[in-house]
């Protein structure tokens, strides 16, 4: 009986290890990313001089199946990347595509605003050593994206997202945190949609696009996830207007049926009375 126990604790241990290794796999990207598909936004740190900052921006497209990410680093070496599908996807499928770099070793750059905005209008992608893996850890997938040295720019990628109006996503390593709608679109109706946790502010772009943004010192050391979910900016009105029809439809369907619960009244009171009036006549003629 005690060697029965035994093996099954040691086959258990063998699960639990297996679950707790790391599946990883290297990325192979065939082809360069195109650089003209992003906007590499020179993002400053308004509350410090307006210097250039650790930015992750995610850019929502259009048709909502994917979703543009921009970073800047600054003097890094290692970035992870955690797909919309972290919390369960495999690693059948890269999860990562247009894959564009304009960074420069970061011992020969000076990371002010000039310098982004230099990178920002480069159309060559950098010529950098780097490696890209995927790992899935207890179902968690993470892509890492390492560099042979310290570099300073923009980093950016597509993801791929499910289509509905609502994209989640794990907190980067960044200090400032971006989502940008597609343009006719907006979050913070209750009813419709919110970002979860509260943005610390919410803006609008030079394109009418609703911008939200997160500071990672001013969240919760809890909040780990961010969830935004959105609607088109007219749908309020449209619900509003369709509540108002139907309580006019049902203020219509109640006046008509008391209208006619009154002429019913009417017709009943007639017939009583010439009920009333046969009566008389017929005691009248005994």
């Amino acid at each position: 009986m005690k060697t029965k126990c035994i093996f099954t604790l040691l086959a258990l241990l063998v699960v639990f290890i297996s679950g707790c290794i790391d599946q990883k796999k290297e990325i192979t990207l065939d082809e360069p990313g195109n650089v003209s598909s992003y906007e590499f936004d020179a993002f400053l740190d308004e509350w410090s001089n307006g210097t250039p900052a650790n930015t992750t921006t995610y850019y929502i497209l259009k048709d909502k199946t994917e979703v543009q990410a921009v970073h800047i680093v600054i003097n890094s070496s290692k970035l992870e990347i955690f797909p919309p599908d972290s919390l369960g996807g495999g690693p059948d499928k890269d999860p990562i595509k247009n894959f564009v770099l304009l960074v420069e070793p970061a011992n020969e750059t000076v990371a002010n605003s000039d310098t982004f905005m230099r990178l920002s209008n480069s159309s060559n992608v950098s010529e950098v050593n780097y490696t890209l893996t995927q790992d899935v850890t207890r179902g968690m997938k993470v892509v890492n994206l390492e560099f042979k040295e310290p570099v300073t720019g923009f980093i950016a990628y597509t993801l791929d997202t499910p289509g509905t109006q609502s994209f989640t996503f794990m907190k980067p390593d960044s200090e400032f945190i971006r989502v940008v709608l597609p343009e006719g679109y907006v979050t913070g109706n209750r009813v419709f949609g919110i970002a979860r946790p509260e943005p610390y502010e919410t803006s609008f772009d030079e394109k009418g696009r609703q911008t939200l943004l997160w500071i990672s010192s001013k969240m919760g050391e809890h909040e780990e996830a961010i969830q935004v979910k959105y609607y088109v900016e007219s749908a309020p009105m449209y619900f509003f207007a369709a509540i108002m029809a139907l309580l006019v439809g049902v203020f219509m369907v109640l006046s008509r049926y008391s209208r006619s619960r009154k002429e019913l009244e009417s017709v009943r009171e007639i017939f009583e009375l010439e009920k009333e009036y046969e009566r008389e006549t017929q005691r009248k003629k005994k």
